[in-house]
């Protein structure tokens, strides 16, 4: 992932608090020069703990989660979970807070959708965190209905580029999905096929 981002330039990194996304950030920060910050809001949807379990307990687990009405979703993975409501919440609550207050960006309303105001300067943000999050993040920049398995629609492998760019648009600009889940950087280790998602 380093290697791949090496000739890009980025004036900003975040990363969420958990190990597993600071230690993929370490080798692209210190590649490219880049300190990133850590944000809480960009952590992953909060399971239930799962300590103690075998890993069959587990595979059942989250299958039977994966089979409840869709409407039982948005609930997250009960008991002791965080909501996928609140997931959504948190994090594009963040994302907009982030853009806003620190990278200069005005939001407005135009026929009922969220068109961007950019500042002059070209700004590059590289955020580094998890399927939930970034699932969020993609619905809610792309204006795309909420749903409660954004992270089915949005999966994509470990460590794989996803790029958001502005675009002029009425009397804003829009962000457009330039890339999903670029995995070209990871075929020389084997993945995928056989690579984790997530």
């Amino acid at each position: 992932l380093a290697e791949a981002l090496a000739a890009e330039r980025f004036d900003a990194g975040y990363t969420s608090t958990l190990g597993r996304a600071i230690e993929t950030a370490a080798p692209v920060g210190e590649r490219l020069g880049l300190e990133f910050e850590r944000c809480s809001w960009l952590d992953e949807l909060r399971l239930p703990t799962l300590e103690g379990r075998t890993a069959e307990e587990v595979a059942q687990f989250f299958a039977s989660a994966r089979a409840r009405d869709l409407e039982q979703w948005w609930d997250g993975m009960p008991p002791g979970g965080e909501s996928f409501r609140h997931l959504y919440e948190r994090v594009s609550g963040g994302v907009e807070a982030l853009l806003s207050s620190s990278h200069g960006m005005r939001i407005h309303s135009n026929s009922g959708f969220r068109l961007w105001h950019p500042p002059e300067e070209d700004r590059r943000l590289l955020v580094v965190a998890h399927e939930g999050s970034i699932s969020v993040i993609l619905s809610r920049l792309l204006d795309v209905e909420p749903v409660s398995w954004a992270f089915v629609r949005f999966s994509s492998y470990w460590a794989a580029i996803t790029r958001l760019v502005t675009v002029p648009i009425a009397d804003g600009y829009a962000f457009s999905l330039r890339a999903f889940n670029e995995i070209e950087h990871l075929r020389p280790l084997g993945l995928p096929p056989g690579g984790r998602r997530g």
